[in-house]
Order: C-alpha cells, then sequence, then structure tokens
C-alpha cells in the first residue's frame, strides 16, 4: 500500500504521458478501441475538472530526483505516439506500410500490424488525430514547458525542445522564459490578453507576436554576441529545422496527407496554449518598471488541472519565481487571485466570448479594488473604459473617463494582425 501511494505521489503529474502510452499500444491494437479511448480521455478530463475538488495541499518530496527521468521519459513517449500517428496515417492514406515498419513488427513478433489496422475508418483516424495531438500539447507545452525553464541544463532544454518539435513549438523555448516572463502583464507582451479581447483576436495577435518576439530575441542576443543571426547559431532558426524534418518523417510517412496532419496537431496544440494564455493573465495588468508579484497570474487549484498539467495551474507562485521546480509550487489560497473554473472549464469559457466575459469581469474588479496597487488601478480603468464590455466600461476609480481615454500606455502590438 505504501508503495502504491508513493507511486501515485510522484506519478499524478503524468497522467497525460501515462494516457499517451495506453494510446501507442492501442494504435497498434487498431479499430474502434482508439476511438473509444479518446473520447473516454475527453470525458475523463472535462467531467474530473468539474467534479474532482481542489488540491490545496502542500507537499514534500524526498526523491524529487525521480521527476526529471520521469519527464524526459514522458518525451520519448509522447514522441512516439505522435510518430506511430504518422505511421497509421500513411497506412490508411496510402494502403502502403510506412518504412516497411508493419513488416519489421511482423517480422520480429509475428504479430500482423497491418492487418490489425486495415480495417481503421476516417472515426478511428480523427481519435488517433485527438490522441496524438494530446501528446504533441503534453511533450510541447507541459512537460516541455518545464524542461525548457531548466536554462541551466542543457540535456533539459534538449529534451524540452525536442517535444516541442512535434507539436509545431520549438519557439516556446525562447519566447516564454525570455519574453513572456519579463513583460507579461504589459502591452509588450503579445500573450497577454486585455479586457475586453475575445479569444479569437487573441490567438491571431499572440501567434504572430510570439513567432516576431521570438526572432526578435535572438536577433538581439546574436547581435550583442558579435554574431551573425543569421546562422546556426539562431536557436530559432534551429528550433524551425527540427520541426521541418519532423514534417518531413510526415510526409515520408504519408504523404500531402501527412503534412495535413503534422500541420493539424500543430493547430491544436497552438490553441491548447493560446487558450491557457489568454486565460492565465486575462486583463491583468502591470506597470513594466515594477517586479511580477502573485496577483499578476490566475490561479488555479482544480485537482484535475494539477495532475495533469504538471501543477502550472499553480501559476502565480511560477511566474512570481519561475525557478522553482514545478512540484514544489504553492497553491497561495488566499495571496493570488483564482480563475474561474479549472483549466479544461476556463478553456469552454473562453471559446464563447459572451460567457467569459461574464465570467471573469466580476473577477477584474474583484483584483482591482482589492489587489492592484493605485498605478495598477489607473491601468486597469483605462482598459475598462475601452473594453466595450458593459460590465467594466463605467468603473473609472475616480480617474477622468476623458484622460483614461486617452491613456498612458499604448495598446497592444496588432500591427501583424490581417486588415
Amino acid at each position: 500500500m505504501n508503495a502504491l501511494k508513493a507511486t501515485w505521489k510522484y506519478g499524478r503529474f503524468f497522467l497525460f504521458p501515462a494516457m499517451s502510452l495506453v494510446a501507442l499500444i492501442l494504435f497498434f491494437v487498431g479499430g474502434p478501441v482508439i476511438t473509444a479511448f479518446a473520447v473516454f480521455m475527453a470525458a475523463f478530463i472535462f467531467l474530473g475538472d468539474l467534479f474532482f475538488g481542489k488540491d490545496e495541499g502542500t507537499y514534500t518530496y524526498k526523491q524529487a530526483w525521480i521527476f526529471y527521468p520521469l519527464q524526459y521519459t514522458s518525451q520519448v513517449v509522447c514522441a512516439l505516439t505522435v510518430m506511430m500517428f504518422a505511421w497509421l496515417l500513411g497506412y490508411y492514406a496510402t494502403g502502403n506500410d510506412p518504412f516497411g515498419f508493419g513488416g519489421f513488427v511482423q517480422s520480429l513478433t509475428g504479430y500482423d500490424l497491418l492487418a490489425a489496422n486495415a480495417q481503421n475508418t476516417i472515426w478511428e483516424m480523427l481519435g488517433a488525430l485527438g490522441l496524438a495531438a494530446i501528446a504533441a500539447t503534453n511533450a510541447s507545452i507541459i512537460v516541455g514547458h518545464e524542461l525548457t525553464h531548466r536554462t541551466e541544463n542543457p540535456v533539459a532544454v534538449f529534451m524540452g525542445r525536442l517535444g516541442e518539435a512535434f507539436g509545431m513549438f520549438t519557439l516556446f523555448s525562447i519566447r516564454h522564459p525570455y519574453g513572456h516572463h519579463n513583460l507579461v502583464c504589459t502591452p509588450a507582451d503579445p500573450a497577454t490578453s486585455i479586457r475586453g479581447e475575445n479569444y479569437y483576436h487573441f490567438l491571431v495577435r499572440s501567434t504572430l507576436g510570439q513567432y516576431k518576439m521570438t526572432w526578435d530575441l535572438e536577433k538581439e542576443r546574436l547581435n550583442r554576441m558579435g554574431e551573425n543571426h543569421l546562422s546556426y547559431k539562431n536557436r530559432a532558426i534551429r528550433g524551425w529545422l527540427m520541426e521541418a524534418a519532423v514534417a518531413v518523417f510526415f510526409m515520408a510517412a504519408a504523404g500531402f496527407v501527412g503534412l495535413l496532419g503534422y500541420l493539424a496537431i500543430g493547430f491544436i496544440a497552438r490553441n491548447a496554449l493560446e487558450l491557457a494564455n489568454y486565460m492565465e493573465h486575462h486583463g491583468l495588468v502591470r506597470v513594466p518598471t515594477e517586479p511580477m508579484h502573485v496577483r499578476h497570474a490566475w490561479n488555479c487549484n482544480n485537482r484535475m488541472s494539477n495532475w495533469f498539467l504538471c501543477a502550472i495551474n499553480r501559476h502565480a507562485h511560477h511566474h512570481a519565481d519561475a525557478s522553482v521546480e514545478f512540484w514544489n509550487l504553492k497553491p497561495l489560497v488566499h495571496e493570488a487571485p483564482h480563475a474561474p473554473a479549472g483549466y479544461t472549464t476556463t478553456f469552454f469559457y473562453a471559446l464563447i466570448p459572451p460567457l467569459w466575459f461574464k465570467k471573469i469581469s466580476p473577477l477584474l474588479l474583484e483584483w482591482d479594488r482589492n489587489m492592484a496597487s493605485e498605478a495598477e488601478r489607473r491601468l486597469a480603468a483605462e482598459q475598462n473604459v475601452k473594453s466595450g464590455v458593459s460590465y467594466l466600461e463605467n468603473e473609472t476609480y475616480g480617474y477622468s473617463r476623458e484622460e483614461l481615454l486617452r491613456g498612458s500606455q499604448p495598446p497592444p502590438d496588432c500591427s501583424l494582425l490581417p486588415a
């Protein structure tokens, strides 16, 4: 019993990789079990977020060293799951055995992988896409996020970037620790959503802004070093080459359909990240010259979110001190503002703008009154009057409406948005 408790204590943060391992096995089994498991996963995550309650505990881990091999193993499992999806897609689209892998498995084990997957339908492929996208999302922005924060550990950073390549997300290892963490809750951060901004506008602005920021950060870094930014020393270029290698693998497996499959995985992973970005700091403001505090992120202590996201839902502590490992993040029950629900439920709210603004607006006004500094309250009032949200736009906190409309800080850079 003690062994089971210890296994759960350490392993509970890795439910996504565990489910990706199950998905990998089911890709070998083939047939309706693939779609059934995808539906089960979606229901389990969503319902668990609603009904499993909160975890506001603080824990001690005497064998914390084990978290690193667990993270590395997670990256390998998730990468293999995505690669096996490429094989499934190639076999489904062409009827051929990509890379001769099915024949290799049969010669090695006697198991007929081709026969097992011969009856796959579009529904099995959609289920497999969903499972592969979950694996890529985990490798890119959950475990990959944790590993690429350990900038002093080259092995951790490499494993993080390797996982990010399978979700088309290697820019995350540059833009996130060196850009987002320094600029969050200010107009300079493309990954901070402002009051009144709906998710769909934010998705485009944030995506384009993050690519631009990634390139600018690397160009500035290499220029300071006296190096040519158009060289292999540019980490952005190296990351995009890693993504290109994965794209070539998908195309070798399934041709143009394979490329579409990889793009679909990237699209799903991108939306998962941007939904998180959208809600984690929505409407919160900070004077750019002031330090980050726990009040500058929406916290969440839902148990299911904690299990599936490597505790990144304890986001306030993470931003207050990014050097703290995920297993040591504190719940900050009273010190930080709290999101309206768990991550999955909050994502659902964000996809329906009127519902999102209804849920988040009262929490924003509570933040303004109880947590914001006076300078932040003025910045919040500026966003309120420009938000177009009726619940917010009359909250000026005694400042002149005309003065607020003139503003003291520029709006987010929308120059990259399509006209």
